[in-house]
């Protein structure tokens, strides 16, 4: 607890939250590093491809997002704060936030009171770290805020939803909120509840660009496993380009086929970026871009197909 002019500053009582965070964070950077170790050594350095190396880089792949949510969510849990004044409690994590103004506190409950009420919970939890909307038994809808289970949670009682929360020494934390329930408000707040500002991004809601997002990135996914899968079974030299007559005017070995997949990723990460420094203005040109790289994939497999028939 920090005190001053200002509120009155509580951190959240200590857990288990942040090192099992970083735990699981370290469990799947490390699957990964062994994972990409064995892929370049046995798979890439000695060109000897098939599709369990194709099913390794797309778990490498797959922990990217999983790894973001991990990160997201320790650094939530170790930034959590409660900050109390006159006015209102505000919850702070990560660059966002939960108001609550004083007015709206009707009582507040410790949770230990509760006897151990099942509790329905949705969101991210694990020992230690607790957020996301539940209910509970005689209480009601609730939202979590904590990193501690519902025995060491304070439950502040409001109209229509609860707030559980975790604030380090709980009993003076709740002598405080009564004391500045007595002075009252020196302004009215109204209820807020404001997410970090990169989860608000129109971006998540728009379906045309998951589509044609996600379009291209299973078309070329698509190509780098059917090569994978291939491979094996390709002849060592392959004709690589034809002539205005239909011959082959160029050999090389099958690993160059490889070429046409990573241009196509080259271009669809180029796309992305552009179309990202496009979109609030111009969304259209974020379609056409993003449009324009699931068409490159298409035409990158129709050049596969042709040379490995």
């Amino acid at each position: 607890m920090a005190c001053g002019r200002g509120p009155l500053t509580w951190r959240a009582r200590f857990s288990a939250g942040v090192p099992l965070g970083l735990l699981f964070i370290g469990l799947v950077v490390g699957i990964d590093v062994r994972l990409l170790r064995w892929l370049i050594t046995q798979q890439i350095r000695p060109q000897q491809l098939n599709f369990l190396a194709f099913v390794a880089g797309f778990l490498v792949l797959l922990s990217v997002p999983l790894l973001v949510i991990l990160v997201y969510q320790t650094l939530s849990c170790l930034t959590l704060r409660y900050h109390l004044n006159r006015d209102g409690l505000t919850t702070r994590w990560l660059g966002a936030r939960q108001v609550v103004p004083i007015r709206d506190i009707q009582r507040v409950l410790p949770g230990g009171q509760l006897g151990g009420p099942a509790v329905r919970r949705k969101g991210v939890r694990w020992p230690g770290h607790e957020r996301g909307e539940g209910a509970i038994p005689g209480i009601g809808r609730t939202f979590f805020l904590a990193t501690k289970p519902i025995g060491g949670q304070l439950l502040l009682i409001t109209p229509g939803r609860a707030l559980a929360i975790s604030p380090e020494h709980p009993e003076e934390f709740m002598e405080s909120l009564a004391a500045r329930q007595e002075l009252g408000p020196n302004r009215l707040l109204e209820p807020e509840s404001g997410r970090a500002p990169w989860l608000t991004w129109s971006l998540w809601k728009d379906r045309t660009a998951g589509v044609l997002l996600g379009a291209a990135t299973a078309i070329n996914l698509g190509l780098f496993g059917y090569l994978c899968a291939r491979f094996p079974g390709l002849d060592e030299q392959l004709p690589l380009h034809f002539g205005s007559q239909g011959l082959a005017d160029r050999i090389g070995t099958k690993a160059e086929l490889f070429a046409l997949p990573i241009i196509g990723l080259i271009i669809l990460g180029t796309n992305l970026v552009l179309g990202l420094l496009l979109y609030r203005k111009e969304r259209a040109g974020s379609y056409l871009l993003w449009g324009a790289a699931a068409a490159a994939q298409a035409l990158f497999w129709l050049a596969v197909l042709g040379m490995v028939y």
